[in-house]
């Protein structure tokens, strides 16, 4: 049985670099991990490849209540007040599909953001740096 170990910095970056381009069986013998590690490791960090919408402005509200969008872990409690179903959420999330108006102020709602600071959130700051 294989024992445990961290991520190094070096294979995060290579699966990540790689991630879509590779198999998880490829990256795991260059690795030496197994394919399920590989494949836990991008569920873990959530990676996700295909078509994702140009403005992720749910990530843009979470990150308004939450310094890392990643912190945020949705509840049962969550799904039926927002009314948004856990396949739709995580949909939404990754980007690959548009949150509607009435979703993106039921998780306002949700998330305690006042109406101010949701609009504010997905305002286009056209005098911003973007640091790549």
């Amino acid at each position: 049985m294989e024992t445990k170990r961290r991520w190094t910095s070096e294979e995060a970056a290579y699966v990540q670099t790689n991630f879509g381009k590779k198999t998880f069986e490829d990256m795991a013998k260059e690795l030496g991990r197994t394919p399920m590690s590989v494949r836990q490791f991008t569920i873990r960090k959530r990676m996700t490849v295909g078509r994702t919408v140009k403005r992720n402005i749910l990530q843009e509200l979470l990150k308004t209540a939450f310094k890392h969008p990643d912190d945020f872990r949705p509840s049962k409690t969550f799904y039926k007040e927002t009314g948004i179903g856990q396949k739709r959420f995580w949909a939404l999330y990754y980007g690959h599909k548009a949150v509607t108006q009435k979703e993106y102020y039921a998780v306002a709602d949700y998330l305690g953001v006042t109406c101010e600071e949701a609009f504010a959130s997905r305002q286009l700051n056209l005098f911003e740096e973007e640091n790549p």
